[in-house]
């Protein structure tokens, strides 16, 4: 009996998991307990999901930790693509933390978890770098929020620092 090749079909496409999305699984356990997936990754904005199901509090909302964890891996990943893209950052390890931190929770959040961290500007970017060769250390501050069917849930504001 001849055997026949093996093909996908059409309608299945083959996913690439972002770098970014790996690293947070492997090295913030957390995250991947979370279920937590890089949505969006361009110029403006990082957004970051996770599923109601492993987030919910005993009300059948999003659970309140699990807001301020994706706010904040929201944040964490935009320092990390930053990092990641600088000149020679394969032979520098860097080290983000998160120094300090607020949130303001504004409304239950009543399916998935979305939290979206606008990238900062040119100018603070600058900024930052300027302050991390100079010192080997540099603070950034975000803000990044949670956010259902338009609205703002959770705002978390934070900064994180950088240092060899």
């Amino acid at each position: 009996m001849p055997i026949k090749s093996l093909q996908r079909p059409p309608s299945m496409k083959s996913v690439k998991v972002p770098a970014l999305e790996l690293f947070l699984h492997e090295m913030i356990p957390l995250a991947k307990a979370m279920g937590v997936g890089v949505e969006v990754s361009d110029d403006r904005s990082l957004v970051l999901r996770a599923p109601k199901e492993q987030n919910r509090n005993s009300l059948n909302t999003a659970f309140g930790g699990s807001l301020v964890s994706l706010a904040t891996l929201a944040g964490y990943g935009v320092v990390w693509e930053l990092m990641k893209n600088e000149k020679g950052a394969d032979k520098t390890e860097w080290r983000i933390v998160v120094k300090e931190s607020r949130a303001a929770y504004r409304k239950p959040v009543i399916g998935d978890l979305r939290a979206i961290c606008e990238r900062p500007a040119q100018a603070a970017i600058a900024e930052f770098k300027d302050a991390l060769d100079r010192y080997g250390k540099a603070k950034l501050k975000l803000k990044a929020s949670i956010v259902e069917d338009g609205q703002t849930a959770v705002d978390v504001t934070a900064a994180f620092v950088v240092s060899r």
